[in-house]
């Protein structure tokens, strides 16, 4: 058997067996509950209108996601409608969990073709979305830690001026590392790495700053969903728990995010959120962490799903009729090195990086 063999079934174990293992160890924990009828009487307490309400919360932050990306269109010079860009965005999550983690960008990249789109801005668009993501969730989880010193276990070791002090180092290192001159150098090293052509971002400063204000927006909306989600189950929640809770799903998604091992960080981000839990709020019974990182995901899920299929039922015929429409008006032979170039782009191109090797929104 090849190498090459070998290493694509190991990845795929990993994919598949990585999360079956850590999503047991959490229904595992469940057993300090009791039993299992334990926990389903538990559950005629919960407050149902609260778990419609965080459900509310993540539908919201779904539809954020389109805003933010249509925001950075904008700032690179390309103008997108914005039921266009709800329905690009939201329908091309569809093939997310497909493993293989690119599916759900090539996926957009050749939608918002459609729309007149270069794939140079939309590669640059999807860099900068991710970044700035994943920055702003870091940042909000610096901010949370401020609020460890009054409450938690580790709050009763340290003094809390430690954790402020951790807190603003990590925000002010945050904001020198997504200063667009380092941002382009991180990138060009790895595109070095990757053996692939150098590029420029041309976005300035104060547009980096203001994307990752509004993904701060978007993680408070989603941390609030998921205190509200934490409330219904738990009626001894107190409000001094929501920054905790912001920064805590915040931090967790990009550990999810980064692991780049299972689809959507499938059983990591759960490992996360328990683990952050025992370090900040160990008053919070670990079985029903484990009930909440599990209950967070298939709200989530569900909340996506439905935005999704909207998405995808009215948009996806609307990018389709647009690509019907311009390869009617196309010659024979523009057809054939159209269907070229874009089987080309997974094989040449990795996901966020300009293919031409040209200037950012150019």
């Amino acid at each position: 058997m090849q190498k090459s063999t070998l290493v694509k079934i190991g990845k795929r174990v990993l994919q598949i067996g990585l999360p079956i293992v850590v999503l047991a160890s959490l229904l595992y924990k469940l057993r300090d509950w009791g039993n299992w009828n334990a926990l389903l009487v538990s559950a005629h307490s919960w407050n149902y209108w609260l778990l419609a309400l965080a459900f509310f919360g993540f539908v919201l932050q779904e539809l954020s996601f389109g805003l933010i990306w249509k925001a950075v269109l904008a700032r690179l010079g390309f103008t997108l409608d914005l039921r266009a860009s709800l329905r690009i965005y939201l329908a091309s999550e569809f093939v997310r969990y497909i493993p293989g983690n690119v599916w759900h960008v090539l996926t957009r990249i050749l939608w918002v073709g459609k729309y007149g789109a270069s794939r140079t801005i939309a590669f640059a668009s999807m860099t900068i979305e991710l970044i700035t993501k994943l920055a702003a969730g870091a940042f909000i989880f610096a901010l949370s830690l401020i609020f460890w010193g009054d409450i938690g276990a580790i709050g009763s070791l340290f003094h809390g001026s430690l954790f402020i002090l951790v807190g603003v180092a990590i925000f002010l290192a945050l904001l020198v590392l997504i200063h667009p001159r380092i941002l382009n150098g991180l990138l060009n090293l790895a595109l070095r790495v990757l053996k692939r052509e150098p590029v420029v971002l041309t976005v300035s400063y104060r547009d980096i700053l203001l994307v990752t204000l509004a993904w701060c927006g978007s993680w408070f909306i989603a941390g609030s969903g998921f205190f509200v989600l934490l409330l219904a189950l738990w009626p001894h929640t107190t409000l001094a728990m929501l920054p905790l809770c912001i920064g805590i799903y915040a931090i967790a998604w990009d550990f999810g995010f980064v692991t780049f091992i299972t689809p959507s960080g499938l059983g990591f981000r759960e490992l996360a959120i328990t683990a952050l839990f025992a370090l900040s709020l160990p008053s919070v019974p670990v079985p029903l962490v484990a009930i909440l990182a599990l209950l967070s995901r298939a709200v989530s899920t569900l909340a996506e799903l439905l935005c999704v299929s909207v998405a995808y039922l009215s948009g996806g015929r609307a990018a389709r009729s647009i690509q019907q429409e311009q390869e009617a008006d196309q010659p024979p032979l523009a057809k054939e090195a159209r269907q070229e170039q874009q089987e080309n782009i997974s094989d040449e191109t990795p996901a966020g990086v300009s293919a031409e090797g040209g200037n950012v929104g150019d």
